[in-house]
């Protein structure tokens, strides 16, 4: 399955910049997000987001230069992100590289600390694309009233472009909201990950000078802990979701994902040349949404880039 999904386009946008490796992009993903408009508002979450995903690579460095599976393991792992968090989320303890390996075979020659270092990159890197890319689609909605005007607003007048995209900003809070609270979780499992990671880094190298597993049982045992926690935690926060008013507010994201995805397929079906500035004008004005919640519901169900 790997030597399939590693080679497979990421189909990964983030800020407008194509994403085609998640070791060799990433810096021109970095530079495209300092390019947005409202860049300065976040900055230390994406700053955040952007050291978990440097220390995560780190870990495939082998002399000095990636380790010759990272690219394919990277993008496998990528394209199974949701299974793999769907197995992790109800399997035992100490158990992300067994669950990993059920996809990338059980010999895979990455080692325990390179999978869960991958997936904790991962979780890192759907943290930034989903703050950048709502603020993208902020800007982006923006041209949707004159693109002339607009372009040269944004060269000759920032000032000016600023404050219709603050405008902007204040007319579709629920999508700030979704934004804040999805980066926040997704960079919050990836700080946890990348510590497990250097817990299995440190248990190896143990293993490693003893040539055995006693010399790593302490560690062995703190993973073990750490996992527990993790799941006492998950299905703490499982029960209460169905309790608490914000799993409501999930639902109706949910539903109106399920509500712009009908419709874009419909659209699609009639006209499959059509472009993706038309998909995005036909669903609103059906009064689905506002353009960049449609944006960000299509781009999350893979209807566009078209």
């Amino acid at each position: 399955m790997e030597h399939t999904l590693g080679t497979r386009d990421l189909e990964l946008e983030i800020a407008g910049a194509d994403v085609t490796s998640l070791l060799w992009d990433l810096d021109e993903v970095e530079q495209a997000v300092r390019e947005l408009a409202l860049y300065s508002h976040f900055a230390e979450s994406f700053r955040d987001a952007f050291a978990c995903i440097d220390n995560a690579t780190f870990f495939w460095l082998e002399d000095g230069r990636y380790a010759d599976c990272a690219d394919s393991v990277t993008k496998a792992m990528f394209h199974l992100r949701a299974t793999i968090e769907e197995h992790f989320s109800f399997s035992e303890t100490t158990s992300l590289p067994r669950v990993v390996r059920r996809f990338l075979g059980i010999d895979h020659p990455a080692s325990d600390t390179q999978l869960v270092a991958t997936y904790a990159l991962i979780q890192a890197v759907q943290a930034v694309e989903a703050l950048a890319n709502w603020l993208f689609d902020l800007e982006l909605s923006l041209y949707d009233l004159d693109v002339d005007l607009i372009e040269q607003l944004r060269k000759t007048d920032p000032q000016q472009y600023l404050a219709l995209v603050t405008r902007a900003r204040r007319r579709d809070s629920s999508s700030e909201i979704i934004a804040r609270e999805d980066f926040a979780i997704f960079n919050g499992e990836a700080s946890k990950i990348l510590m497990l990671a250097s817990l299995y880094q440190q248990a190896d190298f143990s293993d490693g000078l003893r040539n055995d597993f006693a010399a790593s049982s302490f560690l062995r045992s703190a993973l073990d802990k750490a996992f527990a926690a993790k799941a006492s935690a998950r299905a703490q926060a499982a029960g209460k979701a169905n309790r608490n008013p914000g799993a409501i507010k999930q639902e109706n994201s949910h539903k109106l994902f399920e509500e712009i995805s009908t419709a874009a397929r419909s659209q699609i079906s009639s006209n499959p040349k059509i472009s993706e500035t038309e998909l995005v004008k036909t669903i609103v004005a059906q009064g689905k949404a506002s353009a960049p919640t449609v944006r960000k519901h299509l781009r999350k169900g893979g209807f566009i880039p078209r």
